[in-house]
């Protein structure tokens, strides 16, 4: 891990975070919202489970009940395709940003920068849990409590480290505009 680390201490730049940050953009706005169509409802109404902080199995089952066989399975492609990818690259977004902030105390800071690689593996998680759930909802009507609540619990450490990130990045500013002035 520390190698990655270094390799983002190392290659991260203002340009670069710039260029992932119009990726990033890019891509929500022109993919993601375009994918979402597949399954979001007339009335706009939850639009994916993952955007709220947990659920239980009711919300699913009445996420599922309030869509068509082919909207759920546009959902399926959703949380295993464009989702995914999205993960990487809001991912590598993150962490460059924090990368190109902690750059100067990458020897204290240690690994710190890797920290929204593990948001991009709890929304992974819960990306497939959810997959899982709602292909097995498919084939029988039904959603697994336990697997519910386990795609509940990754969506919520998501949302804890996604909040973690957004400190770092918070804290990294601060640390910039004070070594700003006093440098001046």
């Amino acid at each position: 891990m520390k190698r990655i680390s270094l390799f983002f201490y190392q290659y991260s730049s203002l340009k670069v975070a710039v260029l992932f940050t119009a990726i990033f953009i890019g891509y929500l706005v022109l993919v993601m919202t375009h994918k979402a169509t597949g399954f979001e409802l007339s009335d706009g109404n939850i639009k994916s489970l993952g955007m709220s902080f947990g659920f239980d199995k009711e919300d699913i089952t009445v996420f599922f009940n309030t869509r068509t066989d082919d909207m759920i399975n546009a959902y399926i492609s959703f949380n295993q395709v464009w989702d995914v990818l999205f993960g990487v690259i809001y991912g590598l977004m993150y962490t460059v940003w924090v990368s190109v902030l902690f750059k100067p105390f990458f020897g204290k800071a240690g690994s710190v920068n890797l920290i929204p690689l593990v948001q991009v593996l709890f929304d992974w998680l819960e990306n497939y849990t959810l997959g899982f759930s709602a292909q097995q909802y498919l084939v029988d009507g039904t959603i697994s409590a336990s697997i519910a609540d386990l795609a509940s619990a990754f969506c919520m450490i998501k949302w804890a480290f996604s909040g973690l990130t957004y400190a770092l990045i918070l804290v990294g500013v601060i640390l910039l505009i004070y070594r700003f002035f006093k440098v001046k």
